[in-house]
């Protein structure tokens, strides 16, 4: 993750992957091994942002467990010289050390590949040949392929697969018939099932093939149990505390982010908490204070925006760590549950506060919770929507987001001049968070509300222009129930669009889980 420092990451593969029968003593050395080992002790407290950086950090966390196997994809890819070399020492001793070091890598210098126990050579899919790194030009020379002593045995190699590529730009530059390089191109199909077949026929395949079959005749007897499922060696609590703990190390490296989010909240809400006080007793003004509170529900389902890179599911990650054996699937729903609330809590309560203070409305602790609960239940609907679009999608949601909230919001600030013309649409408010929230708002501000409070009741009715007087009034035409339930009817809608969005989110990442054991089965089998 780019988000913390490399210890950071370190210290969460070794938390959530070394039983708990290791000591914090016994971690904390393995961590401080593996940072001096790869040369990270001195950017320990840096977050890897760089390519060469995360690669490091990448196998640091595999090295801190002490598997006796170790799995790379292409180690060496973007990294300079010296890092290199260090990457390639290191492992090197790890094996020296008994261990099994296993990566692809395209091209090496021969520095690096000298290095080599077993060398596997792969092309279009199909092996050209595993053995002995040492013995591999022995067996191409022993083929008629001719080494010239001066070449990387590497180049040499891919220079063997390619069918000769020097050779063809050479007769290209000598003028060369173009038939004929078209016919020698058509030729390059046929290198890599030729060389497959040569390998097939060798004593090499034959030993290895010997020696394969008693072990897949073992690893068949027990795949049953071996496959079952994804191995923890930690207890859930344990997952659950250590994601949580990772989304407030999260959280607290993104301070601007927050800072950000904190002064918007302060202006916006210094913004409406004026204007609702200013037109407070102005019975001209009623649809004015209902576009601040459509305003006032815009922030609470927009506020999920500003953190929604880092909030949502990210299906490459989980997968990595799910798979891995950091943590199981209900723990990692759960933390990212947890994550929801500071993040929501802060702005919804920075903002509702102020807007109430300024407002001087209703100055019951009833007319504060009641503001404050249907910002929160706006943030978290939102957000809920924001986890199940990324477990369900694999790219950018937030685009999505914005065109569904501000579509929905100009439907609901259409509602409050074009009733009538509304009344056809009127079965997209069961689809639109925005409409619950705004309907909770409306309900809890103007209700018991006088806008007329220098006219007495009989008065009212002969306003001029026909005013609206009361806040039941004004209710009343937009169609909303004037009873409790009215209102607290928009917070159990959110709630039932919250748990059928999270529902959502768990069942695709069980589906995510599923599908990804199915796909290591099928290639097992």
């Amino acid at each position: 993750m780019r988000t913390v420092t490399v210890r950071d990451n370190i210290e969460f593969s070794a938390a959530l992957r070394l039983p708990m029968t290791v000591t914090k003593d016994e971690r904390r050395r393995r961590i401080d091994e593996v940072l001096e080992l790869l040369h990270l002790d001195e950017v320990a407290n840096v977050k890897p942002r760089s390519k060469e950086l995360r690669k490091r950090t990448s196998i640091a966390m595999e090295l801190v467990i002490e598997h006796p196997i170790l799995f790379l994809d292409d180690p060496t890819t973007g990294l300079d010289l010296r890092t290199t070399t260090d990457v390639i020492s290191v492992l090197r001793r790890m094996s020296m050390r008994g261990r099994t070091i296993i990566f692809s890598i395209n091209q090496p210098q021969y520095s690096i590949f000298r290095t080599f126990d077993s060398l596997t050579l792969v092309a279009s899919g199909k092996v050209m040949y595993h053995g002995p790194a040492q013995e591999a030009l022995e067996y191409f020379t022993s083929k008629g392929y001719e080494y010239d002593s001066h070449n990387n045995p590497a180049d040499f190699f891919l220079d063997i697969i390619n069918g000769g590529f020097s050779g063809i730009l050479d007769t290209e530059e000598e003028g060369q018939d173009a038939d004929k390089y078209k016919e020698h191109s058509q030729r390059w199909h046929q290198i890599p099932q030729k060389l497959a077949n040569m390998y097939a026929q060798s004593s090499l395949y034959r030993e290895t093939r010997t020696e394969l079959d008693s072990l897949l005749g073992e690893q068949r007897a027990e795949r049953s149990s071996a496959l079952e499922e994804i191995t923890c060696v930690t207890p859930f609590w344990n997952q659950l505390g250590w994601i949580i703990h990772r989304s407030f190390k999260n959280l607290k490296n993104f301070q601007q982010v927050t800072m950000i989010q904190a002064i918007v909240a302060v202006l916006l809400s210094v913004i409406i908490g004026s204007a609702l006080r200013f037109l407070q007793n102005d019975c001209h003004a009623v649809q004015i204070r209902a576009i601040l509170l459509l305003v006032l529900t815009g922030f609470g389902c927009m506020t999920g925006l500003f953190y929604s890179e880092h909030v949502m599911i990210k299906r490459d990650c989980f997968l990595h760590e799910h798979t891995s054996g950091y943590y199981r699937v209900s723990p990692y729903f759960l933390g990212k549950l947890a994550e929801l609330v500071p993040r929501r809590l802060l702005p919804s309560t920075i903002f509702t506060i102020i807007v109430f203070i300024i407002a001087g409305g209703k100055t019951d602790v009833n007319g504060f919770f009641a503001m404050i609960l249907t910002v929160m239940m706006l943030a978290c609907s939102a957000s809920s929507l924001l986890l199940s679009l990324g477990a369900v999608m694999n790219g950018p949601t937030v685009p999505i987001q914005i065109i569904y909230f501000m579509l929905m919001l100009f439907i609901s600030g259409l509602s409050l001049f074009y009733t009538n013309f509304l009344q056809d649409l009127s079965w997209i408010q069961y689809f639109s968070i925005p409409h619950y929230g705004f309907t909770a708002l409306q309900h809890s501000e103007f209700l018991e509300q006088n806008f007329c409070p220098e006219h007495n009741a009989a008065e009212v009715s002969r306003c001029q222009n026909y005013v609206i007087c009361t806040g039941e009034e004004f209710l009343t035409i937009q169609g909303i129930d004037l009873s409790s339930w009215g209102f607290w009817k928009n917070h159990v809608a959110l709630a039932c669009i919250m748990i059928i969005f999270l529902s959502v989110t768990y069942v695709q990442l069980l589906v995510i889980k599923k599908k990804t054991f199915l796909k290591s089965l099928l290639h097992f089998l």
